[in-house]
């Protein structure tokens, strides 16, 4: 697996990224922390002035269909912080593919409770906008995201439109909310309306996440699955033995679950890592006070899902 190579300097940045507040970040903010290959990108959305940071590859050919990835921010972070947490944009992982970073209004995602922004509506703009500025295979489009934002990436893939638009998924410490009480994380129904079935999921989860627990319970007067029972509902809906799965070691602490013989759903879970994005190496995530570098790499996980996954000519 493929090391990091990140600078002191961009280690020291990463170190602010738990700031806490709400505002959404300036163009002129975000245009003085770029790295190369990265643009800051405004749209209008919803009648709202909306952004989002474009990274194109190196090896990017106007006349060569392109995969791209949306990769989503989690709660009060911004854009630029999950640019520099996902490592997308590092030449050892990625060379080829566009990644697109929206950024949240007020730091927030539709689906989160008390949000009331039109994301979806947002996440469909910004593609029909990138795809009208650049040449991207329409079958290699794929969504991740971090926390509240790999909770938007699940309601993406249970939206009727963009279900089929997008070709796989995968949240990273994903916070997926559901609007009832009682909570009963084990057994609540988590509604989905997707448009088709065979739907590339990928999940990861810490068991000592103590923000979006591994076990669920209520948050935010919502009601947040186990991530078993979660995971377990993506495989019944994509046609799979949701009692049966292939288990994998893949580091120390760490097992994959796997549903289907191709593993079209999958769970990585680490028992050891928080609410983190997880990495051997220092991170935004896993520098804060009681956490650690996980044993393993997500990122290279979740591109080579997204390359194994492309929209079927059928949906």
């Amino acid at each position: 697996m493929a090391s990091f190579k990140v600078s002191i300097a961009l280690f020291a940045g990463l170190l602010g990224l738990g700031a806490t507040s709400s505002a959404t970040p300036t163009s002129s903010d975000v245009n003085n922390q770029l790295p190369p290959g990265v643009s800051n990108v405004t749209i209008i959305s919803g009648g709202l002035n909306r952004s989002y940071l474009l990274f194109i590859p190196p090896l990017y050919k106007p006349d060569t269909p392109t995969g791209a990835i949306l990769s989503y921010h989690g709660g009060n972070r911004t854009a630029l912080d999950q640019l520099q947490l996902d490592e997308l944009t590092n030449s050892e992982f990625n060379t080829d593919l566009i990644v697109v970073y929206p950024q949240g209004i007020d730091k927030k995602w539709e689906g989160v409770p008390g949000v009331n922004t039109n994301d979806t509506q947002f996440t469909t703009d910004i593609l029909n906008q990138v795809e009208s500025r650049y040449s991207i295979d329409s079958k290699h489009i794929w969504a991740t995201g971090k926390s509240d934002g790999g909770g938007f990436c699940n309601r993406l893939a249970c939206d009727a439109v963009l279900s089929a638009r997008l070709a796989a998924f995968a949240p990273v410490s994903g916070a997926y909310y559901v609007d009832t009480l009682p909570c009963t994380p084990s057994t609540v129904e988590i509604p989905c309306n997707a448009s088709r079935r065979n739907i590339p999921f990928l999940a990861f989860h810490g068991g000592n996440d103590t923000t979006i627990p591994y076990l669920g319970g209520e948050r935010k007067h919502e009601c947040l699955p186990t991530i078993p029972h979660f995971i377990r509902q993506w495989a019944k809906r994509d046609g799979l033995n949701s009692s049966s799965n292939i288990t994998t070691s893949i580091a120390s602490n760490t097992v994959q679950y796997s549903f289907g013989i191709t593993g079209l759903v999958q769970l990585v879970y680490d028992s050891v890592i928080g609410h983190d994005w997880p990495s051997t190496i220092p991170n935004a995530d896993n520098q804060k006070a009681g956490h650690q570098p996980a044993s393993f790499n997500a990122t290279p996980i979740v591109l080579d899902f997204f390359r194994n996954h492309q929209l079927p000519d059928c949906r």
